[in-house]
């Protein structure tokens, strides 16, 4: 965590005194980056470039279209063909980087102690089966987008 908060504050500071800080922006990527790192051992990168990573362009817009589609009638999102293209290749896009990543792991294994492994070599304490990989790359997806979104809190 330390490392990448430390990569932000340097990028701060590189910047300088009247750079307007996007914190939004830097928050979403300090966020995903520190997740990634702690939880998969996965690097964003987020602070060596100026767009974000194409994995978390891809969560923003799966997760704006989600938003905005609450409002919009069903009736009328059959028609969005742009829109939902759009949408369908988002979702592709972080459910192909999450798969790599999980065989990423199991080609080049690891004794780390992170949430990665623990889905990988974690087994049902009842039929003794482990998670499959489609389905620890969703958590894993889920994992970050669940991380970076807070849920409202009720009254």
């Amino acid at each position: 965590m330390y490392d990448i908060a430390n990569q932000l504050v340097l990028l701060w500071a590189r910047r300088g005194p009247d750079y307007k800080i996007a914190v939004t922006d830097d928050f979403t990527r300090l966020t995903l980056d520190t997740i990634a790192l702690c939880a998969m051992d996965f690097r964003f990168n987020s602070f060596y470039q100026d767009e974000m990573h194409p994995f978390v362009a891809a969560m923003n817009t799966t997760l704006g279209a989600g938003s905005s589609r609450a409002r919009i009638p069903g009736i009328v999102q059959k028609f969005m063909f742009s829109a939902n293209e759009q949408l369908r290749a988002s979702s592709q896009y972080q459910k192909d980087i999450a798969a790599q990543l999980v065989q990423h792991r199991r080609d080049h294994a690891t004794e780390k102690k992170d949430l990665l492994n623990a889905m990988i070599y974690g087994k049902d304490p009842k039929t003794g089966e482990t998670m499959r990989d489609e389905l620890i790359a969703a958590n894993m997806i889920t994992f970050l987008i669940a991380g970076r979104y807070e849920l409202p809190h009720g009254p």
